[in-house]
């Protein structure tokens, strides 16, 4: 369930003022390198492609929050005293800063980071952008980073001109905070093609959670949202991860899309530039043909909508919107999507939301599953399932934008049928569902080696095969990739690591060579939320029954199949069917229709006539009732909530039975090749408690054993030491190991936490988690990163991958996605005080003493 959106405080800027040239002081080497190279190279500036009141951080939806409301006080920016601490040992790899030998202009002392009190009106700053941020960049970014951090070593002090006084008055700024969003609002201006600017003292010292969750709301969400239409094209089909020799942009439409395949012609021919290479894909889309396309890859399209041009009076196809995690992950990704449409949801992005949630349907009903992501080398490929609880948060705030219930009860059924098709087509069918244990695995169909992978990244692996053939490392892996060499030990190798890869947790010590073996918490715990979900939408929502049209298939594949399955299910009920052999099998369930006109007029018309449809059969029946027009392309199928119900009990008794260790008050994993607990202990054992498959004697007996595992002092983390195991040359850190903690997994705690009675413990972990990501974003010039070390309190990580957003130059522009979430639901879970501390940067165990003390504990 998504937390309520946190309240924010904003202000706009002053309008950008056109003056004669300001001086602003310096204290810098003229003859030094530094400034050399910058003369000789400045920054670029962007076009001005944006309008000129965005510029002033207004967002024209939301007017109110910039200060244009009746009241002028209802929005007033709060200044703060937050403290960027450069010499404590909260970051453990930033180093003192030191005066720059013989340098008199740094010699001086250098003050506190933090401003001092003005008493009245805030002063407001006439600036010279380029010029200015020329010099400040000279004195103060030592590290020639384009950034001005802590571990920066200049003076942290820096002069402006007043605008009242036309630039000739001085005043002082300091600080690491002050001095860095300095720099981002001149790389602001200078995208806007602004010369001169008047800049508010409050901008430079806003309190750092209203600045971020500012530039979260109105910036980062706009720098993340793509389309797949004819002005989206040129962005989207970047992919960085496309080593192949064929760099040619390339789209790949659904074998049944008609008006996407006309639409991306249409974009090809009109805009000859692109060079774009429209490919329709096969009906049946097979592993061997997915791994042809790895030298070929391509964006997959997503859902069109027919939209009128209010300017213009014409119909027009637009791409439906979405939100990219950010960096070189530049398509919509499964699981990472879910939890933005929560951040956009506490921002009030409501109909960004509602478009990631058509284009997964869009996605189930044309290639079989919620992908990986939309590029060719993930079609064979999954990740956690969260559509129906995403579903469920976005039509919970779509009457706010207008909508009817009968357009409501229309978009909710085309989700859940979406819903139903992947839970019984991908996750309760094989191979990914267990036929002896009966719990799902990741399990994905794909072969080969993963290409979007590193070049590199599989050479340890491969080197010993290349040796014993005494072949080159490149010739192996060309010989490999086009079959000339059958290894079927390196074939089962490929399988675990794209079953890796489909959990989201890639990579960890947790999963290697074993990962399509496990039956895992996570996975497991999220299709139990499936399952529960489902059967209570259908009774409450569609009184008691679910109607949906599946296709035959060819040769009535899937009808024989439909029908196969409903024999097994009446002869062995759910209990028998699941787990020990029992024939389980759904794979009839690809054929469910999610876009169905004619399914929608039914619904629509219930809805308009006030009438609750009754259901068929009794609804108590686990076994759905079925039509078989004997001339149509397609059968009826009703779902009652009683099936869904029943795999829900059985998924909690199997969950119990494997994954639940009452010695250790733990869940772990279960490997179904060896039959026994995998015991690594992981963070995502939480997970149980977001699903509600916990009972509550299970949560009050795990919480105190995890939070003593997992709360460290930046948050929660992924593992535990003792399971990750040692570290070396021949045994790296991998990204989902301890140390490092990671946004998904804050979010599913803190609700979780809060679900069984445990606030202030979900209070605690989400303010060491702000904390963290505050305290990065004032000391390091905005930074907001993929991931933290949320033990030694750092976005500087030494690990596979680096860690996405932490590489740019003058200002974040976007985050990333999912850790721009955590921060807008974060502030939902924090009291006043919590907020007040945050600011100031309290770290977590004083604010947690100071807590005890005032209520008069210890």
């Amino acid at each position: 369930m998504a937390p309520p959106s946190p309240v924010s405080t904003e202000e706009h800027s002053l309008p950008v003022a056109s003056v004669t040239t300001v001086h602003v002081e310096s204290r810098i080497d003229p003859s030094s390198s530094r400034r050399e190279r910058l003369l000789q190279d400045p920054p670029k500036r962007q076009e001005n492609i944006h309008i000129e009141e965005e510029l002033h951080y207004e967002d024209r939806d939301h007017r109110l929050a910039h200060g244009h409301g009746e009241s002028p006080d209802t929005f007033t920016l709060q200044r703060n005293r937050t403290v960027s601490i450069s010499h404590t040992n909260l970051f453990a790899e930033a180093e003192r800063p030191r005066p720059l030998g013989d340098d008199r202009a740094f010699r001086r002392k250098r003050r506190g980071s933090h401003d001092e009190k003005v008493v009245g009106k805030s002063r407001k700053f006439l600036i010279d952008v380029e010029e200015t941020q020329r010099l400040i960049l000279a004195q103060e970014d030592t590290d020639g980073d384009f950034q001005i951090t802590v571990q920066d070593t200049g003076p942290k002090s820096f002069h402006l001109g007043t605008a009242n006084s036309s630039g000739f008055r001085k005043y002082e700024i300091r600080g690491t905070y002050m001095l860095s969003n300095l720099l981002q609002e001149l790389a602001l201006a200078t995208d806007y093609g602004r010369k001169f600017i008047v800049l508010d003292e409050d901008r430079l010292n806003e309190n750092p959670l209203d600045r971020l969750s500012r530039l979260i709301k109105y910036h980062f969400w706009d720098g993340l949202t793509r389309r797949i239409d004819a002005e989206g094209l040129e962005i989207i089909c970047n992919d960085p991860k496309n080593r192949s020799q064929d760099q040619r942009p390339r789209v790949y439409v659904p074998y049944h899309d008609d008006l996407a395949m006309e639409y991306y012609t249409q974009v090809a021919a009109s805009r000859p530039h692109l060079n774009l290479d429209i490919v329709r894909l096969p009906e049946i889309i097979s592993p061997r043909y997915v791994k042809s396309l790895n030298q070929h890859p391509g964006i997959l399209s997503l859902a069109l909508r027919k939209t009128v041009d209010p300017r213009k009076g014409k119909t027009q196809i637009r791409g439906t919107p979405f939100v990219v995690p950010g960096g070189r992950f530049n398509e919509m990704y499964g699981w990472d999507s879910y939890f933005e449409a929560l951040g956009l949801l506490v921002d009030g992005r409501i109909e960004l939301a509602r478009g990631m949630v058509e284009n997964f349907n869009y996605e189930i009903e044309h290639y079989g599953k919620i992908l990986n992501a939309n590029r060719s080398y993930y079609l064979t490929r999954s990740q956690p399932p969260f559509l129906t609880d995403m579903i469920a948060e976005v039509a919970k705030r779509l009457p706010e934008k207008g909508w009817t219930p009968p357009e409501l009860k229309v978009w909710l059924a085309q989700g859940y049928r979406a819903a139903i098709k992947e839970l019984l087509s991908v996750w309760m069918a094989s191979p990914r569902l267990d036929p002896v244990v009966g719990l799902c695995k990741f399990h994905p169909e794909g072969i080969g080696m993963p290409p979007e992978t590193e070049a590199s990244h599989f050479n340890h692996i491969l080197e010993p095969y290349a040796e014993k053939a005494g072949v080159s490392l490149e010739e192996y892996m060309r010989r490999y990739n086009e079959d000339i060499i059958q290894e079927p030990e390196l074939d089962l190798y490929f399988v675990h690591d794209r079953a890796v890869r489909e959990s989201g947790h890639d990579t960890t010590y947790r999963f290697e060579k074993r990962c399509a073996n496990l039956a895992t918490i996570d996975l497991n715990s999220l299709v139990y939320k499936y399952q529960i979900d489902l059967a209570h939408v259908i009774q409450d929502d569609f009184g008691g029954q679910f109607k949906l049209r599946v296709r035959r298939g060819p040769d009535n594949v899937f009808l024989n199949g439909f029908l196969s399955w409903v024999e097994n299910l009446r002869a062995k009920g759910v209990d028998g069917s699941i787990g020990n052999n029992g024939g389980w099998e759904t794979g009839w369930a690809k054929g469910i229709m999610v876009f169905d006109d004619a399914m929608d007029a039914e619904y629509r018309q219930w809805v308009q006539d006030g009438s609750v449809p009754h259901p068929t059969s009794e609804t108590d029946s686990q076994v759905p009732t079925y039509t078989i027009p004997p001339d149509a392309p397609y059968f009826y199928v009703m779902f009652s909530p009683r099936l869904f119900s029943l795999l829900s009990r059985r998924m909690h008794t199997l969950i119990d039975t494997y994954l639940w260790n009452p010695t250790q008050n733990l869940y772990y994993d279960w490997d179904c090749a060896t039959m026994e607990q995998s015991v690594y202990e992981t963070v995502t054992c939480l997970w149980a408690l977001w699903a509600g498959c916990a009972s509550q004697a299970q949560a009050n007996a795990m919480v105190p054993r995890a939070l003593e595992l997992f709360e460290v002092f930046g948050g929660l983390v992924s593992g535990t030491e003792e399971s990750r195991g040692r570290i070396g040359l021949d045994r790296p850190n991998r990204q989902w190991d301890y140390p490092y903690g990671w946004a998904p997994h804050q979010i599913l705690a803190w609700p979780g936490l809060v679900r069984y009675g445990f606030t202030t413990e979900a209070r605690r972990v989400a303010y060491r988690w702000m904390f963290t990501i505050t305290k990065s974003f004032v000391d390091f010039n905005g930074v907001v990163p993929e991931k933290f070390d949320v033990v030694h309190l750092t976005h500087k990580v030494n690990v596979e991958y680096g860690n996405v957003g932490a590489d740019f130059r003058f200002v974040v522009r976007e985050g990333f996605g999912w850790m721009n979430a955590s921060f807008q639901l974060g502030l939902s879970y924090l009291t006043k005080n919590m907020r007040r501390a945050l600011g100031t940067l309290t770290p977590p165990e004083q604010m947690f003493e100071q807590a005890v003390v005032g209520l008069g504990v210890g």
